[in-house]
C-alpha cells in the first residue's frame, strides 16, 4: 500500500512537471527577446530602455538609428521586419519632399528611388548614452539634389529619452488601469556647408505599425478638403469615416493608399488604436507642433503647386508578416543657414489596455470626441 501511494504521488509530481514545462514553453520567447538574441549573436549593437512596468524599446544604430520596436505585455506594437537583421520597420527619420527638383530619395520621374543607404539604414555613431534614460545618435552625409542645383552636406541627429507618462497621476488614483510605455523622441538635421537651404527641407517621423486597425486625426473643423488620398491608389471611401471633431482610416496595410492632412486642418496629434480582447487592445499617439500657414514640401508627385501635408497616413502592399501601415508626421520646411540646425520634437505615448480604457485616455489625450470614434 506504501509503495502504491510512493508511485501514485511520483506520478502527480509528472504530470505537474511535464504541465509546467509546457506552460513554459508556450509562453517562450517574446518578438522582442528574439529580436536581441539574433542582434547579439551577430554582434550588432543595440540599446534597451526598460520602464517601471518592465516594457522595453529597442534601438539599434546601425539601423538608421531606429527605435525598431516597443513592447508593452511581451507585445511588439510596432512592426518590425520578421527578420530583424533587414533593419527595418520601427520608427525612423526621414527627409522630405521624398521627390521632385529639390528632393533626393527618389528619382526626379518617381520610377525609382536613388542611393539613400547613407541615410537608412546608415549606421549611426553614439553621442552620448545614459543608461535607462537617454541615446543621442547622428549620421553625417552628402548627397546632390535631383535638379544638380543643391549640394546637401547634412547632419541628421537622432535625441530618443524616456517619457513619462502624463496620467500616471490618473492611474494612481484608480481611475484608470493600464501599461504604459512613452518616448520623448528630437530630431536634428544641420547644414553643414557654406551655402544657406532656405525652406527646401523638412524632417519626418515615422511610425510603422502592424495592421488591421484604425487611425484617428483629429481637425480643427470637420469638412470638405480637410484630407486627400491622391498619392498613390485611391482609398476605398468604406475604409474612412467622418466622426464629430476627427476621422477615422482603416489601416488594411496590403493594399496600398496613403492619406495626407494639410498643416491648416490638424491639431497636432495622430493616433492607431489595435482592438484585441480582454486587455489586449493597444493605442500609439504621436504629438508634436506644426505651423497652420507654413510651407510643407512634401505633396503628391502630380501637384507641383500645392502645399504639402503635416500628418500622412500610409497603408503598404505586401501581405502577411510584411504588411504594415505608418503614422507620419512632417515638419514645416526648415530654414538652414550655414552652420546651423532646426529640430523637430515629437511625443510617443503607448497604451495596452481594455478597449474602454484606451477609449478614456484618447479623451484626455486625442480629442474629445475619441470615445464616440468609428473604430474599424
Amino acid at each position: 500500500m506504501k509503495n502504491t501511494l510512493v508511485l501514485f504521488l511520483a506520478g502527480v509530481l509528472l504530470v505537474l512537471l511535464v504541465s509546467a514545462s509546457c506552460s513554459l514553453g508556450k509562453r517562450g520567447k517574446s518578438e522582442m527577446e528574439r529580436m536581441q538574441t539574433s542582434l547579439k549573436d551577430h554582434g550588432i549593437d543595440r540599446f534597451v530602455f526598460t520602464n517601471e512596468q518592465e516594457n522595453t524599446m529597442l534601438v539599434v544604430p546601425a539601423f538608421g538609428g531606429r527605435i525598431i520596436a516597443a513592447s508593452i505585455g511581451r507585445e511588439n506594437l510596432f512592426w518590425t521586419h520578421p527578420d530583424v537583421l533587414k533593419g527595418q520597420g520601427g520608427q525612423r527619420s526621414w527627409i522630405s519632399p521624398e521627390g521632385g527638383p529639390k528632393g533626393f530619395l527618389f528619382k526626379p520621374d518617381w520610377s525609382g528611388s536613388r542611393n539613400y543607404s547613407m541615410m537608412d539604414p546608415g549606421n549611426y555613431s553614439v553621442v552620448l548614452h545614459e543608461e535607462n534614460s537617454r541615446l543621442v545618435l547622428e549620421n553625417t552625409f552628402q548627397v546632390t539634389s535631383n535638379d544638380g542645383l543643391e549640394e546637401y552636406d547634412l547632419t541628421l541627429k537622432r535625441d530618443i529619452r524616456s517619457l513619462a507618462d502624463p496620467l500616471q497621476k490618473k492611474s494612481e488614483e484608480g481611475n484608470l488601469s493600464y501599461q504604459y510605455l512613452g518616448i520623448d523622441f528630437m530630431h536634428q538635421l544641420r547644414n553643414n556647408s557654406s551655402r544657406p537651404i532656405e525652406k527646401l527641407l523638412a524632417l519626418w517621423c515615422l511610425i510603422q505599425v502592424p495592421p488591421k486597425g484604425t487611425m484617428i486625426v483629429p481637425v480643427k473643423t470637420v469638412e470638405d478638403g480637410a484630407w486627400r488620398g491622391n498619392y498613390f491608389e485611391p482609398t476605398p471611401a468604406e475604409y474612412a469615416a467622418v466622426n464629430i471633431d476627427s476621422y477615422s482610416f482603416f489601416l488594411h496595410g496590403s493594399q496600398r493608399y496613403k492619406i495626407g492632412f494639410p498643416p491648416r486642418s490638424i491639431e497636432g496629434v495622430i493616433c492607431y488604436l489595435r482592438k484585441g480582447a480582454g486587455s489586449g487592445s493597444s493605442l500609439i499617439i504621436m504629438t508634436f507642433p506644426f505651423k497652420s500657414d507654413a510651407f510643407y514640401p512634401d505633396r503628391p508627385k502630380e501637384e507641383k503647386d500645392s502645399n504639402g501635408d503635416a500628418i500622412q497616413i500610409y497603408s503598404h502592399l505586401e501581405e502577411g508578416d510584411r504588411a504594415f501601415g505608418e503614422l507620419e508626421c512632417h515638419s514645416w520646411a526648415l530654414d538652414l543657414p550655414p552652420g546651423t540646425e532646426e529640430a523637430f520634437p515629437i511625443k510617443i505615448m503607448m497604451y495596452k489596455a481594455s478597449l474602454k480604457v484606451l477609449q478614456k485616455i484618447g479623451e484626455e489625450l486625442v480629442c474629445e470626441g475619441f470615445a464616440s470614434a468609428r473604430l474599424f
